[in-house]
């Protein structure tokens, strides 16, 4: 029998740090509020900081929703605002300036299970035409 080549072991554990990225373009104009974009987690991990980086100085704030796949429904019912992550807390603002980081994550379900799908909201913004949008998170 012939046997092939066995590779080294993958990251595990609690030290997994990846990031969930998301970028906002409005292709040259000022974003408008909306939702862009729903994204597939296959991995159970927990939000340990939101990090925004603008392309100009300006202004934006951002709601992160998530609800189970078994709830998608693009927006019908889920996800909505009623799902946001920041429920009580604070969300994802850039505030006159190009960046904003927070790691801190007030009121914040950071919990997200494998399988679930992130939304991002945009509520409001002012002169920023792109936005990216990373989740640092530990893999658990």
């Amino acid at each position: 029998t012939f046997t092939g080549y066995t590779g080294p072991a993958g990251a595990t554990g609690a030290g997994n740090v990846s990031d969930i990225i998301a970028v906002i373009d409005g292709g040259g104009s000022v974003i408008t509020a909306g939702t862009y974009g729903w994204f597939p987690i296959d991995y159970a991990c927990t939000i340990n900081q939101v990090t925004m980086l603008a392309d100009v100085s300006g202004s934006i704030v951002v709601e992160i929703w998530k609800c189970t796949y078994a709830q998608f429904d693009a927006g019908g019912t889920h996800p909505v605002t009623g799902d946001k992550l920041n429920q009580t807390g604070t969300v994802s603002t850039i505030s006159s300036t190009y960046k904003n980081q927070d790691a801190t994550l007030t009121s914040w379900n950071v919990t997200i299970s494998a399988g679930d799908i992130l939304a991002f909201h945009v509520n409001s913004c002012a002169t920023i035409t792109r936005v990216d949008i990373s989740l640092k998170v530990t893999r658990t």
